[in-house]
């Protein structure tokens, strides 16, 4: 925020919506982290962005611009070019006549405003947007690359006399993989991966042909298809960047690698295997310079958040979040550390692998080849004097006997299990060689979560399931949907015609109070814990999912797909 802090101040503890010590708190953690007041005060979700925004907007007099929900035209985004809207971090979203809006997010950049009717030759109407607004519509410049995509493909392949492995001798394959269509290519993969928010890149040697697939919002699509041939050519340049040997064929190879694009620092996470036709490569990309979520902005809110904030707080215990791979436990995990990491208290974890570098927190990688375990980095770190720790996964009996010893002895302790509800974590646990009076006595809170696709804000619209699939979802969920309201995306050009951009979790979660404990000593079934948990109010992923169909967040089918998992 380029604003001085004590304007920030002014502004959000007048406004009333942050008291003056919960600002003053965040101020010092903010100074002492090196981070903007503005995230500090999210994480711990004292404020949310567009509050902020508009209270920063209405300092200026100007109107606030929410440009992450719009679909800016390309004719109208044209009118500034990309590079300059970057350097003056000004972004036109809209045309009225011969005014041009422009969201800018230091509306006293009179530099900008000038350069901008210079230009345009348009006169020019301010709009304050948020720092992370700005960013994201600045990324709707690499609209343009979905059109270009495929020509830049194959333009670049045509250049290219790509040999298949073993046909040159290694060295020229290296040559080749550092020559500037190989780089092209892949750098045009990563641009447009990027673009489209994709969070892992598939790189599949088929028979006869080449495919590049994108995860979008959890869903594998192709994006492009090329003839073999340069794939040798490409994977040895993903080696080459990755420090990984370029010789190996045969077995599978992990590697990381960093990448800039337009200040976006991207990290990818490698994974190559050899496969019957050919090296077949996954890449996940993890952006670094994007702000962690806050908990209600990974889908937490009422009684869930009041319950996982509640016991955040506590000095020590467990904290569990399960729910299959990919559903986001680290995410959350990490939110909570954000939320956790100030400077009077000592953070370390043990991860497999380390997704994201937090500022302060001691982060161990596990690596089996020097015997860094979960349960022989845990026990590392018990002599490290935290406060805090976080275990990757708790998957054996090792690991969860320390796990529960070490919130005993005076830590918290989070961590993820793979289970399908919070309640079956208990038995999980239990099933691991865990005493049941232990564990009774450190668990604090379990979270069971699920990720689903979110209705693509452009173009949804309100209906109503005719009677026969209403009876369907009646009996496949085994809820009433008497009064439900349903919402659906009709697609358009913003979600590419599917309806959904974008995911926001699902939740339900269990507090562990002396009726819990007192079934976790009499080592009761889940289905038992669940019913109880249900009796005091806990709120099930069925109904946190139900609420967020009526708040028109997400669709019907979709919390139907995830909860059938269970």
């Amino acid at each position: 925020m380029h604003l001085p802090i004590e304007t920030i101040k002014k502004i959000i503890v007048g406004s009333g919506f942050v008291s003056e010590a919960d600002f003053d708190d965040a101020a010092k953690t903010a100074s002492e982290l090196n981070k903007d007041i503005v995230d500090i005060l999210i994480f711990r979700g004292a404020i949310n962005e567009d509050t902020i925004g508009k209270l920063i907007a209405e300092h200026y007099g100007i109107p606030f611009a929410n440009i992450r929900r719009l679909d800016i035209p390309s004719d109208v985004l044209s009118l500034i070019p990309e590079k300059m809207a970057r350097v003056y971090k000004i972004v036109p979203f809209g045309q009225e006549g011969k005014v041009l809006k422009v969201a800018m997010e230091n509306p006293e950049d009179f530099e900008a405003l000038e350069f901008a009717k210079r230009h345009t030759g348009l006169e020019i109407e301010q709009y304050f947007a948020t720092r992370d607004d700005l960013v994201k519509g600045l990324g709707q410049y690499k609209k343009g690359i979905k059109e270009d995509f495929e020509k830049i493909i194959s333009e670049n392949i045509k250049k290219i006399g790509a040999p298949e492995v073993g046909s040159e001798e290694e060295e020229d394959l290296a040559k080749l993989a550092e020559k500037v269509p190989i780089i092209k290519i892949l750098d045009t993969i990563f641009s447009y991966a990027i673009s489209e928010k994709a969070s892992d890149i598939h790189i599949e040697r088929q028979e006869e042909e080449v495919v590049i697939r994108f995860r979008i919002d959890g869903v594998l699509r192709d994006i492009v298809k090329f003839p073999k041939g340069v794939e040798a050519a490409l994977v040895a340049r993903i080696k080459i960047l990755s420090n990984l040997k370029i010789d190996e064929h045969r077995v599978p190879q992990d590697g990381r690698y960093k990448f800039i694009i337009d200040e976006d620092v991207v990290s990818l996470r490698i994974s190559i295997i050899p496969g019957f036709y050919g090296e077949n490569v996954v890449m996940r990309l993890l952006q670094e310079t994007n702000r962690p979520s806050s908990l209600e902005e990974l889908g937490l809110v009422g009684h869930n958040l009041e319950i996982i904030r509640a016991n955040i707080t506590r000095p020590h215990g467990m904290i569990l979040v399960t729910g299959p791979t990919g559903s986001g436990k680290t995410t959350t995990l990490y939110s909570i550390l954000n939320i956790l990491n100030t400077i009077e208290v000592k953070i370390c974890t043990i991860e497999d692998p380390i997704e994201y570098a937090i500022g302060r927190v001691t982060q161990i990688q596990v690596n089996t080849k020097t015997g860094v375990e979960f349960a022989t980095g845990l026990r590392a770190l018990m002599r490290h004097d935290p406060d805090i720790i976080m275990v990757g996964e708790i998957r054996d009996n090792e690991t969860a006997e320390i796990a529960i010893h070490s919130a005993l002895t005076g830590h918290l302790v989070l961590s993820t299990l793979h289970t399908n509800t919070a309640a079956g974590a208990i038995p999980r646990f239990l099933d691991m060689g865990s005493e049941d009076f232990l564990l009774a006595s450190t668990l604090n809170v379990v979270i069971a979560q699920r990720l689903v696709r979110k209705i693509c804000s452009s173009c949804i619209v309100k209906y109503t399931p005719d009677e026969m699939i209403r009876k369907k979802l009646t009996k496949d969920l085994g809820n009433s949907l008497e009064g439900q309201k349903f919402y659906k995306g009709q697609g358009c050009g913003q979600c590419n015609h599917k309806g959904y951009v974008g995911r926001i979790g699902i939740y339900e979660a269990l507090p562990v109070n002396e009726k819990i404990r007192s079934l976790i000593t009499q080592r009761a079934t889940s289905d038992e814990i669940q019913k109880q948990a249900i009796a005091e109010g806990m709120t099930t992923m069925l109904q946190d999912g139900l609420d967020k169909v009526s708040s028109g967040l997400t669709t019907i089918e979709e919390v139907i797909r995830v909860v059938r998992e269970n």
